[in-house]
């Protein structure tokens, strides 16, 4: 039998404690074992206990939760440090991976990141909640997701767009895939692999493929996407796919259309375009996953920033 992951959750308003618990408690693998309402408790507890994952707050009483963060990952270096805080400044989030952690959720975006963030960081990849810019600039919060993964590989790349496409089939829901030719054939197989009826989601009509090469050639006018031209490309395509796959079947999206451009030195066009397909995100309500090389990451500060706060969800894999 899998052992169950065991996680400490440090937060001092208790009402959101309980908030915290519940959600964990959805989950058969996951095991609290301990509650802390401070700084020093945690700390303590986190050496007594040995917990393969700690959730804590920043604002915690007797002792900051960067600090108690510092000395839990000193004393138990194994274990999953996870920040839950209403703290939205890029300077903390910074300031809080600097001091060890993995995982760092935006307390308004609770229920929707913990559980991801969970998988994510369990996976060995660290997850941050997406558009903290734009929270700091006073945005509404986003109700859709469009995801951003840092992958460290091929391998990497394709078993997240694998996830994420089983997960929405499994739904019921039509999936369109923009990614080049060698990955599309590495996601099929992962997708048999992994026990998904491939074959009848393309019968159905519901994973369908997307040359990214004639989706650029449509929208990219002067070396950037031209916002007309995009909306009409993409209407025109989940319009139709809605059409083949059903009306109550919903369409998510991954790809690396916008990761191409990047990839070909045309990193202001990529943003743009993954503003553009946020937009879109936004008024279909619709779930979207972009995957990157890791290799991204090494572009200025400002442009990766930028990047991600067009995504409601960015992970490190």
């Amino acid at each position: 039998m899998t052992s169950r992951l065991r996680v400490l959750v440090v937060e001092d308003h208790e009402p959101f404690r309980r908030v915290i618990c519940e959600l964990l408690q959805q989950r058969a693998d996951l095991r609290i074992v301990g509650e802390a309402a401070d700084g020093v408790d945690a700390i303590c507890q986190a050496e007594a206990l040995r917990p393969d994952v700690v959730m804590l707050d920043i604002g915690l009483p007797t002792l900051s939760g960067l600090e108690v963060a510092a000395r839990i990952h000193a004393k138990v270096p194994d274990a999953k440090l996870m920040f839950v805080t209403n703290e939205s400044s890029l300077d903390v989030v910074d300031q809080a991976f600097r001091r060890g952690a993995h995982g760092y959720v935006y307390k308004p975006r609770v229920k929707r990141d913990v559980l991801p963030v969970l998988d994510a960081i369990i996976r060995g990849g660290r997850f941050v909640s997406g558009g903290l810019e734009r929270i700091a600039r006073g945005d509404s919060l986003a109700s859709h997701r469009h995801g951003l993964v840092f992958c460290s590989s091929d391998a990497v790349l394709v078993a997240a767009f694998s996830r994420f496409i089983a997960g929405a089939l499994d739904r019921g829901n039509a999936v369109i895939v923009l990614v080049t030719d060698p990955h599309e054939r590495s996601l099929q197989r992962s997708l048999q692999a992994a026990q998904v009826d491939i074959a009848l989601a393309i019968r159905q009509q519901r994973y369908v493929t997307v040359s990214i090469t004639e989706l650029l050639a449509k929208v990219i006018v002067g070396g950037c996407p031209d916002p007309t031209r995009f909306v009409n490309a993409a209407e025109e395509l989940l319009t139709e796919v809605a059409r083949r796959a059903g009306q109550h079947a919903e369409i998510a999206a991954c790809g690396e259309c916008s990761p191409t451009l990047w990839a070909n030195g045309h990193v202001e066009a990529a943003i743009q375009l993954e503003q553009l397909w946020d937009d879109m995100a936004e008024s279909r309500q619709m779930d979207i996953l972009c995957a990157y090389p890791l290799a991204a990451r090494d572009e200025s500060v400002a442009s990766v920033r930028r990047l991600c706060a067009e995504h409601t969800a960015v992970e490190i894999s």
